[in-house]
């Protein structure tokens, strides 16, 4: 019987992460289904709150962290304890605000890796708006388009402590270091209704199979938030990893539930996302520049 372990990063959204974990206990019956639930550092309680409520489920875990590690570093707790705990063969990555309603989930994506073994998987992931997150179109592939987002991002964020965001917005194309208009009419392009091999995966739902987890143990730590799709693609690429798209599975996710949390003013959450890009491209360049 395979293992398949799902891990949940939990911050401050004790709501979401509920309904999260029962969505997956009340669809997937299959028995070898683990969870593993990160409570990222909540300043709030919420992560002992959580504990305490599944102490007595046996599918369900959670591990407490004492500081906020960001997604890449409370993520990889949840990887790494699947990996050597439960000795697992699969890894969903899913954030708490995400929802499973497919009974199928978990056997379609063990079955799907019998027929075509790969790294990692992602499903389709549907917004409550309808939109579809995946396939990702990367932005940052080469060393020349990360350095130019570079510079891009510090003119953002110096005009956002200027308070100059309504303008910027305005005004963007003339500040984006590509056509806005062109970025829209490739994100068109993008087919999200068949099965895809070799593309960037979004990062709120992506699964790992034994093929991934036998070789690393999570994602390329650095990065706290945003960035880490294309930090993943640049390893995918690296190390010729298979990455499929598969949209037979679908998950629905609500959208940065735990970022809003936190920020709830457009000028401080644009100003922490800006800043955790740019440490992120700083981390994608330095892998460009050490690879060369």
């Amino acid at each position: 019987m395979d293992c398949f372990c799902f891990v949940i990063l939990h911050y401050q959204t004790k709501t979401d992460t509920i309904e999260c974990v029962n969505s997956i206990l009340t669809n997937i019956e299959n028995p070898g289904v683990r969870l593993i639930v990160v409570d990222n550092g909540s300043p709030n309680g919420s992560g002992a709150e959580l504990k305490e409520l599944f102490k007595e489920n046996d599918r369900v875990e959670v591990l407490l962290s004492h500081e906020n590690l960001g997604y890449t570093g409370g993520n990889n707790i949840g990887f790494q304890h699947a990996k050597h705990k439960y000795k697992a063969d699969f890894v969903a990555l899913i954030n708490n605000d995400t929802i499973i309603r497919q009974h199928e989930f978990v056997d379609a994506i063990i079955d799907k890796y019998k027929s075509l073994p790969f790294h990692i998987l992602g499903p389709d992931i549907v917004t409550l708006s309808g939109n579809h997150q995946n396939p990702v179109f990367n932005k940052s592939s080469s060393l020349k388009a990360v350095q130019n987002y570079i510079k891009h991002y510090r003119k953002v964020l110096f005009l956002n402590y200027l308070g100059l965001d309504e303008i910027l917005e305005k005004f963007k194309k003339f500040f984006s270091p590509e056509s806005r208009i062109h970025l829209e009419n490739i994100r068109k392009e993008i087919d999200h209704s068949s099965e895809q091999e070799g593309i960037t995966l979004h990062g709120s739902a992506i699964v790992f199979s034994k093929l991934y987890i036998n070789k690393y143990e999570g994602l390329y730590p650095g990065p706290f938030m945003y960035g880490e799709e294309a930090i993943l693609d640049y390893f995918v690429k690296k190390d010729k990893l298979r990455t499929v798209y598969w949209p037979i599975v679908r998950i629905l996710h609500k959208d940065d539930s735990s970022t809003n949390s936190v920020y709830r003013k457009a000028l401080k959450k644009r100003r922490f996302y800006l800043k955790n890009s740019l440490r992120a491209l700083r981390v994608l360049e330095k892998l460009f520049n050490e690879g060369e």
